[in-house]
């Protein structure tokens, strides 16, 4: 439903209706560029390796919530969290992936 990126690291949180909040690191995915000379056939095999490689680890699942998650955002200064769900809840979360 919502992925946004933390404002110093290399990572994503992302809200899912499956109930879960996902903590992703992408620091994999700098190694990876694309200049204007690459030709189509390179671009075509980087895109399939972006989508179907392990650039991305889920570093952290919170589960809690009892309806599908909306939206979650990292704090910009702190190790902290927040999501809304379907289930009426706001919730805190700390990054080391407890409530």
């Amino acid at each position: 439903m919502c992925a946004l990126f933390h404002p110093k690291e290399d990572l994503v949180v992302s809200a899912s209706l499956d109930q879960t909040i996902r903590v992703w690191d992408i620091g994999a995915l700098r190694k990876k560029t694309v200049s204007p000379a690459d030709d189509i056939l390179r671009l075509s095999q980087m895109n399939s390796d972006f989508f179907g490689g392990v650039d991305a680890v889920v570093k952290y699942v919170l589960e809690g919530h009892d309806r599908g998650v909306n939206w979650a955002s990292f704090h910009p200064t702190l190790p902290l969290i927040v999501s809304g769900a379907d289930d009426r809840q706001v919730k805190i979360w700390r990054m080391n992936g407890t409530r």
